[in-house]
């Protein structure tokens, strides 16, 4: 039998539909259902056990209790698991740790874990402090910021490393870095990153995600390069929404945006600023108002994700008003480079508008400037 041990920290993700770049704040669960926002996490969840199903008399999990693991098998009877932690009815971090250490002398075949960066700095300082450097583990991403490398790129991405590792393929084993921001000083603006540690995970270069890089500064000259095109080709009476990032940054302060936002989505039209760090919600309504809507998401450098990373505000619903096809992806041969022919990868939650937006797609690298790169929906 295969054994995996699966926690959830539930209230991942729900800060980035809500503007609040993490879901760290104790009154994050309140302000998101103020906004009507739902977890994502059970569809994730779901996505995996449905296609795991085949192998149930195969597999057996250890979980965490409640909506912490317990919960997601109500609908699938067919599946052998235990409950080793019962979690407070408002979890914390901690429930996080105390699920690590009671699984952990389980020796399951891979902990699988669902949330973001700081789920996996728990699940890391839990390891650590039990002494077990070889439990190999994969986040299923679910976080809104998620700069570690220990994601794979999607939840159907997970089932692809499981079924590998269940068929006892060559899958390579690597020390995957963890690391977390500080939510006070990205909701301000700034990144302040630190590392935490390594988690062993199985690497599969095709679905696990990298360590996020930043922009060189020989990108500059093109940056300016993007920025200007932009300015010169922008349409009267067109919302153009600009995402999240460095890349994005540069374009909003050279088209004149006063409140640019480097880690949320701006909007602009007929050279004002008509919108600043916009929720889900807000994005959606302004969407609505205009006939014509352009967006610019950028590459994020050494992962290639370019939706479900950091822009949860671009939400399917959002996706499809705007159109595959009003969507412009941004990024300097630099950045493209840095992905060592890696595609880039969509992980919207959707598996239609993923699709959709798969296939060479067309990048812009500088001043009416394209290249041609594959974007891979990763089944």
């Amino acid at each position: 039998m295969f054994h995996i041990a699966l926690l959830v920290n539930p209230v991942a993700g729900l800060g980035g539909p809500a503007a609040m770049k993490g879901s760290d704040a104790a009154d994050v669960l309140v302000r998101a259902k103020a906004l009507g926002l739902q977890s994502k996490i059970p569809e994730k969840i779901r996505t995996i056990l449905d296609a795991l199903h085949p192998y149930s008399d195969q597999l057996c999990f250890s979980v965490a209790g409640g909506a912490m693991g317990e919960d997601y098998f109500s609908d699938f009877p067919d599946f052998s698991y235990r409950v080793m932690h019962s979690p407070n009815e408002q979890t914390s971090a901690e429930d996080t740790r105390d699920s690590v250490h009671s699984l952990l002398p389980l020796k399951p075949d891979l902990l699988l874990f669902a949330g973001g960066d700081g789920t996996a700095r728990d699940v890391c300082a839990a390891i650590r402090q039990a002494g077990n450097a070889s439990q190999v583990c994969l986040g299923i991403p679910s976080g809104v910021k998620m700069h570690s490398g220990v994601f794979a790129i999607t939840p159907k991405a997970v089932v692809s490393v499981i079924e590998s590792m269940m068929q006892r393929k060559l899958v390579a084993a690597v020390d995957a870095e963890v690391r977390d921001i500080d939510e006070a000083s990205f909701r301000e603006g700034r990144v302040v990153t630190q590392h935490y540690g390594e988690l062993l995970v199985p690497d599969d270069q095709l679905l696990v995600q990298s360590v996020k890089c930043s922009g060189l500064p020989d990108d500059e000259m093109a940056l300016g390069e993007i920025a200007a095109f932009i300015e010169e080709e922008s349409e009267d009476d067109c919302l153009y929404l600009l995402g999240s990032g460095g890349t994005l940054l540069h374009v909003k302060n050279v088209i004149g945006l006063d409140q640019a936002t480097l880690l949320g989505v701006d909007a602009w039209c007929n050279g004002e600023q008509v919108g600043t760090d916009l929720n889900e919600r807000e994005v959606f309504d302004l969407v609505q108002q205009y006939q014509n809507t352009k967006l610019f998401i950028s590459v994020i450098g050494g992962q290639g994700i370019v939706l479900g990373r950091g822009n949860q505000q671009l939400s399917p619903r959002v996706l499809s008003l705007i159109g595959v096809e009003h969507i412009q992806l941004l990024g300097t041969q630099e950045r493209l480079l840095e992905l060592n022919g890696k595609a880039l990868c969509v992980d919207s939650g959707d598996d239609e508008v993923d699709r959709a937006f798969s296939g060479f797609q067309k990048v812009l690298c500088g001043y009416e400037d394209y290249v041609l790169y594959e974007v891979r929906y990763v089944a």
